[in-house]
């Protein structure tokens, strides 16, 4: 899926707005790989491979995979397969498959990756997850320019490609006459961020990246980069023989950056109990789409319906950590919107009771 078109269709209104922009990433589940033929080693081959793609795109960065617990589970990755399907495409100037190119399009089933992930202590990063501005500077032999679709679409590709694979929400600035008047190429070289925070207000992401890729004949290549958000700051610098090693690297590390932020991991789980209030809630469809909702957010493990009293819902949750985590992914979306602070009901066991109100905005099925 390419996250940036998603991205740049609502960027105008977001960006009047002044929120961040967070993303419910779809098909984390799913992979789809070009296949030579339908036998059955390959297909198993690609079973493999878009497996190790999903525990990436799950779990945030590729840690799982260097583990003895999932040899087993890459070898058996049918197991884990809920379904398959074969496509022919054509793709444009591709004169090389005359009949078209065949794909094989693979959903794995969530419940038993998540469990696999969880059972061996390792994060389970949820659908909703935070974009990330690319201001990069891109330094060829000297000739400099900044990554942008006009002037380097190629390499815009590259590194929406490498997004999409570690399923992590990427734009990048415009350069239209509103850029231009606040930035030029020389304050990302010299990290001037005050203009580059500035240009960061239009767009209003959660994560800012800023870098460097630096290409010399004869030398490799190499790239400096600075990633910001939640009030952190993580700077890194990597060299390589080739740029797409470059690409590949700063993607897979801001995907590990912001999976410690956002990702939850099993052993901190808690299986606590609370009650969530929910107002504003009219008819029985709001109910069901505020229930998956809150199913879907990976710190909670079970929800059901406790008490209906007008248009205030009462969920109770289980949760698989603790209610900080939980009201730190609800502040992330743009679903609910807290009324006050918890509250603890000392009639009978201690209870906690989070009071929300529903925005309607953002709510995915």
């Amino acid at each position: 899926m390419k996250l940036k078109f998603i991205l740049r269709s609502i960027l105008l209104y977001f960006s009047l707005q002044q929120v961040a922009i967070a993303v419910v990433v779809e098909d984390l589940f799913t992979v789809e790989l070009p296949i030579a033929d339908q036998t059955t080693s390959l297909r198993l081959e690609a079973f493999s491979q878009a497996f190790k793609q999903v525990v990436i795109k799950a779990s945030g960065s590729d840690d799982a995979l260097k583990s003895a617990a999932f040899k087993r589970p890459i070898s058996n990755s049918a197991r884990y397969v809920k379904q398959f399907r074969y496509i022919t495409r054509n793709l444009p100037d591709d004169e090389e498959f005359d009949g078209g190119r065949i794909f094989l399009r693979i959903d794995f089933d969530q419940q038993l990756i998540e469990s696999l992930l969880r059972k061996n202590n390792f994060p389970v990063w949820g659908r909703e997850r935070p974009s990330s501005l690319l201001v990069i500077s891109y330094d060829v032999n000297e000739n400099i320019r900044l990554v942008s679709d006009d002037n380097t679409p190629d390499l815009i590709e590259l590194l929406d490609q490498e997004a999409s694979r570690h399923a992590v929400p990427v734009l990048f600035p415009l350069m239209d006459l509103e850029d231009i008047a606040m930035i030029d190429i020389g304050d990302v070289v010299s990290r001037e961020f005050d203009s580059i925070e500035s240009l960061a207000l239009r767009y209003s992401p959660d994560a800012l990246v800023v870098g460097q890729i630096i290409g010399r004949s004869g030398q490799g290549w190499s790239g400096d980069w600075e990633v910001r958000f939640a009030d952190q700051i993580f700077r890194w610098e990597f060299k390589a023989s080739q740029k797409n090693a470059v690409i590949e690297q700063v993607i897979k590390h801001l995907a590990r950056i912001l999976a410690l932020e956002y990702a939850l991991e099993d052993h901190r789980r808690s299986d606590l109990s609370l009650l969530i209030s929910v107002s504003a809630m009219d008819g029985i469809e709001n109910l069901i789409k505020v229930q998956e909702y809150l199913k879907s957010l990976n710190v909670v493990d079970s929800v059901r319906v406790a008490i209906i009293n007008g248009n205030v819902v009462t969920y109770r949750l289980r949760l698989r950590n603790d209610a900080a985590d939980l009201q730190r992914l609800i502040e992330f979306g743009e679903v609910l919107e807290q009324e006050d602070f918890p509250q603890v009901n000392t009639e009978g066991e201690d209870q906690i009771i989070l009071n929300y109100s529903y925005i309607d905005r953002g709510v995915t099925n």
